[in-house]
């Protein structure tokens, strides 16, 4: 029987807010890109407020903030940021809190360092690196013109990132409104992802970890090309299994939903078809690029090829740890995976 999310909320405006737990705020924002939202949340902390993730930094976001602080605070102070992890679409306006509220950041360390690495457009975000990569492993050279230039239009994605950070980790337990947030941490889709879980009231902030639609988008990276992202992905999943079936799952993208583990098994077993047919398609040594139409049903354009690719690798690169492909570098220098002798 096909999965299918409860979702006990209707969607909301751009700009609208709702308290979907005691304490807990539901501010929906808009998006510059396919992907047209973000959800973030505003929790009560006592005299004080505490924002869960940001949205991207564009003058849009900016103002909707203003409107929905303004409704829900009363002018309260929100004196802390916790972001789940460092994509400008969670982490865009940090420097924009701390500089109009004094808001201070919380993250995880790997995020943090992350987010600075990103901005400085070296080591992870080499654009030049990224692209040598993907020709290399098959990409055509339009795609990869395509590639950069999409990047080179979202530039300035992050408002001002700040320069410190009170780090968070897993297992911790930070209180909010008198109430106990138990840190959970996972990987796959970023480095040191931050979930927030709440007994006392049964709510899940699952940022990007846990969504119940789509997928979020797990890719090998360049400085890392024996990497094994899918597995770190599928590893955290254990992590959220003691969490009772009926808590309510605030996710980044769609709608907050119940039903979280039936969403991990539907989760898991997307990507075992993935992989399935990504194992079916090297019979004969393919580059990643050629095994693409074969994970994605859907035309790729340039800006979904870098997500597309990514997300590509990340599969094989499972399959070669499971031992059933292997990764060589051929005559002709394109990276092609076929099966295991």
């Amino acid at each position: 029987m096909p999965y299918t999310p409860d979702y006990p909320f209707p969607k909301l405006e751009y700009g609208q807010t709702l308290e979907v737990a005691p304490g807990v705020h539901w501010v929906r924002m808009p998006l510059p890109f396919a992907l047209n939202h973000i959800n973030l949340w505003l929790l009560e902390d006592g005299d004080t407020w505490t924002v869960i993730d940001t949205g991207y930094n564009v003058e849009r976001t900016r103002d909707i903030w203003e409107d929905s602080l303004a409704k829900i605070t009363g002018g309260g102070s929100v004196d802390r940021l916790i972001c789940t992890h460092f994509h400008p679409d969670h982490l865009g306006l940090a420097g924009w809190f701390e500089e109009r509220f004094g808001t201070a950041l919380w993250m995880t360390y790997a995020e943090w360092l992350q987010a600075h690495v990103a901005v400085s457009e070296t080591v992870t975000h080499n654009f030049d690196r990224w692209v040598e990569f993907y020709r290399d492993n098959g990409a055509p050279e339009k795609m990869t013109l395509g590639f950069r230039e999409v990047r080179e239009a979202f530039r300035d994605p992050w408002y001002r990132l700040p320069e410190t950070v009170r780090r968070i980790q897993d297992n911790e337990e930070i209180v909010i409104g008198g109430r106990v947030w138990h840190v959970i941490t996972g990987g796959g889709h970023s480095h040191e992802h931050a979930s927030l879980w709440c007994p006392e009231i049964n709510v899940l902030i699952s940022g990007d970890q846990i969504l119940p639609r789509i997928s979020s988008n797990i890719s090998l990276w360049y400085t890392e090309p024996d990497g094994d992202p899918l597995r770190h992905y599928f590893n955290s999943f254990d992590k959220f299994r003691h969490i009772p079936e009926d808590v309510l799952v605030l996710p980044s993208h769609d709608f907050p939903f119940r039903g979280m583990h039936g969403r991990l098994d539907d989760l898991r077993a997307h990507h075992q078809e993935r992989l399935d047919a990504a194992l079916a398609f090297c019979g004969a040594p393919q580059t990643a690029a050629d095994v693409i139409p074969s994970l994605f049903t859907r035309e790729i354009g340039v800006f979904e090829f870098g997500f597309a690719m990514g997300e590509t690798l990340a599969h094989l690169n499972y399959l070669v740890t499971e031992g059933v492909l292997e990764r060589h570098r051929h005559d002709d220098g394109l990276i092609r995976y076929g099966r295991a002798a």
